[in-house]
């Protein structure tokens, strides 16, 4: 039998039982093969040290009256009003009320989330990668460093979108802990056995709260759960049925205990399939959203190309061809690529965090995962179906920004896990002689972990989203129980304490409508109002708000004669605004006034019955 080609890596498996720390000889590994994971495993617990020590920082400060607004008012009202796109709010909902509608609180739990989803994946996919990697260093600091490198990599996260959580994370989540029970799996299919039923029970179960925070989201579900497929056929087709039967049966069991413990899925569904039918009317026609997709991704493409293309090019050179020449070459083309990209990143802003920086930090982060296949392809690493696998976790962060209507890169970079376990995968697959290799992939890694904590501390600390850095975040406002606890800006919390104030013989009890135009859900929460129709408010889309109110509606006016909504908008209010209340017997001109002067109301225009 001839010898693999020395290119060519890890094509089986090795059991676990002979793994050099398995083999039961007592010895220990010399210190110097501990020292690489060692440090490896040092600098990513400071890197996850480092971002997440400032989201904790940061839980106290700030408020996005807008997205983040939106997200609050939802789960504040969560079995109250239904009708909405996303059902993230009965997943967050009952969470935000068992921490006293504390905004901080949730925050604090959605870090905590981030955390353990990362962990878990990431110590499934090392615990699978471990057996494929014989030459590794005998030691559990080798997965332990690579699972933290994982977990490092989740600051991503927090690059640029609001501080608490949304319905993205419970895709993401849904995702990441989907590819673990995938990886999981696939060990025990190698490992002779079909594994415990109650992984493929867990992976349906998954399911149900990832479809009902965003539907678009069957997509990435559906490539992660035929992944799994692939890893337990090596079983059979009994393993792969018998896979499937509990993973039914977790999905359904999970959709039993969403309808009768938490809400009736007949109360739950049908607005949001009223919602989403008219977005997908307008705003979010596939046609539409595929045209925005490539006017916006392209560029950033061309801009990876363009800064990176060096660094490609070396890391591909360098894994394809182990010749010391050709190693050499690429070596000092990698250096030359490396010290551009440091340059690009610092002088674009790749550095900064934040919604104003997103799409430059976007850029080295994109590169970072297509050095990772490049090398992956060049230096054919691992077998047909482990390249598989792979090939499912680099095309997930991709999947998992379908459907939404931002610029699809800034969404995947939240995903950017999947991307860091596949270069962890390539620096670890490579054999002794791709020196340059090596070196160029462990550089990539260890550079992106240092532009996620920038990214992470930028977007919780110096770029928040939509909001003044929380430097300047220094004052609680006064008389404004939602917003109890937490330091804003001391102009904003004033003027919010005074609208409070002002509208305070209209807000007891609390509860009454109250419609935010446009984006201002946050003054809705602020208020301790709630939203008629969906409490997302969107300009660009008045149909739907219209839509909203009119099916509110539909059976009389759901508040009493001397409740009638109090009106907020951000703008002077048109002639296009006066027919809004129509459907629910009400005339702007006729039944509404002024609060007050804009000046006097946060620069609001506040219309009150009477």
């Amino acid at each position: 039998m001839s010898a693999p080609p020395a290119s060519r890596v890890s094509l089986d498996p090795v059991p676990e039982a002979e793994w050099p720390m398995a083999a039961g000889t007592g010895s220990r590994p010399a210190p110097r093969r501990r020292l690489g994971p060692a440090l490896v495993l040092t600098f990513a617990v400071v890197i996850t040290g480092v971002w997440a020590g400032t989201a904790v920082r940061a839980a106290g400060h700030g408020l996005d009256l807008t997205d983040e607004g939106f997200y609050l008012l939802s789960y504040r009202w969560w079995n109250a009003d239904h009708r909405t796109f996303t059902g993230a709010q009965y997943l967050y909902g009952p969470v935000f009320a068992l921490l006293g509608h504390d905004i901080a609180g949730l925050r604090m739990f959605r870090l905590g989330t981030v955390l353990l989803a990362h962990l878990l994946f990431g110590v499934a996919f090392l615990r699978w990668l471990r057996p494929r990697r014989p030459s590794a260093p005998p030691t559990r600091l080798w997965e332990a460093a690579g699972a933290a490198t994982v977990v490092a990599s989740g600051g991503a996260v927090y690059g640029w979108l609001p501080q608490s959580p949304g319905y993205n994370d419970v895709v993401l989540f849904g995702l990441l802990l989907g590819m673990a029970v995938v990886f999981t799996l696939a060990r025990h299919a190698e490992r002779g056995s079909a594994g415990p039923a109650w992984l493929p029970l867990a992976f349906g179960m998954l399911v149900v709260p990832v479809l009902l925070a965003k539907w678009a989201a069957a997509l990435p579900m559906a490539v992660v759960a035929a992944a799994g497929v692939v890893a337990v056929a090596a079983r059979g087709r009994r393993a792969v049925l018998r896979a499937l039967a509990w993973a039914l049966a977790g999905a359904a069991g999970a959709a039993a205990v969403v309808h009768l413990f938490v809400v009736p899925l007949t109360t739950a569904v049908p607005p949001m399939i009223a919602v989403n039918r008219t977005l997908a009317e307008s705003s979010f026609a596939v046609p539409a959203l595929l045209a925005r997709y490539a006017r916006y991704t392209l560029p950033t493409v061309e801009t990876v190309a363009r800064e990176y293309g060096l660094l490609l090019a070396a890391a591909a050179l360098a894994a394809l061809v182990r010749r010391p020449a050709i190693q050499a070459a690429a070596g000092v083309l990698g250096a030359a690529g490396l010290i551009g990209a440091v340059a690009h990143a610092v002088r674009d802003g790749g550095l900064g965090g934040g919604a104003v920086n997103v799409l430059r930090f976007v850029v080295p982060l994109l590169a970072a995962a297509v050095a990772a296949v490049l090398v992956a392809i060049a230096g054919r690493l691992d077998t047909a179906r482990d390249r598989l696998l792979l090939g499912v976790l680099a095309a997930l962060p991709l999947s998992y920004a379908f459907g939404t209507s931002n610029i699809p890169l800034k969404v995947s970079v939240m995903a950017f896990a999947a991307w860091m376990a596949v270069l962890v995968a390539v620096v670890t697959g490579l054999d002794r002689r791709a020196v340059a290799a090596r070196a160029i992939t462990a550089a990539v890694a260890a550079g992106t972990l240092l532009v996620t904590a920038c990214a992470a501390t930028g977007g919780l600390w110096r770029h928040p989203y939509r909001n003044v850095p929380n430097a300047r975040a220094t004052a609680v406002a006064p008389g404004v129980p939602a917003l109890a606890g937490l330091r804003l800006d001391p102009g904003q919390a004033r003027a919010y304490g005074d609208l409070r104030a002002r509208l305070a013989p209209y807000l007891v009890p609390p509860g009454r409508r109250v419609l935010g135009f446009d984006k201002m859900a946050g003054v809705v929460l602020l208020l301790d109002g709630r939203t008629l129709g969906e409490g997302w408010y969107a300009p660009e889309n008045p149909s739907r708000t219209r839509a909203g109110i009119a099916a509110e509606c539909a059976d009389g006016p759901p508040w009493t004669p001397d409740r009638a909504p109090v009106l907020v908008f951000n703008r002077p209010v048109r002639a296009a605004d006066m027919d809004l209340l129509t459907p629910c017997g009400l005339d702007l001109a006729r039944d509404y006034r002024p609060l007050a002067p804009p000046a006097r109301t946060a620069n609001l225009t506040v219309l009150v019955p009477g």
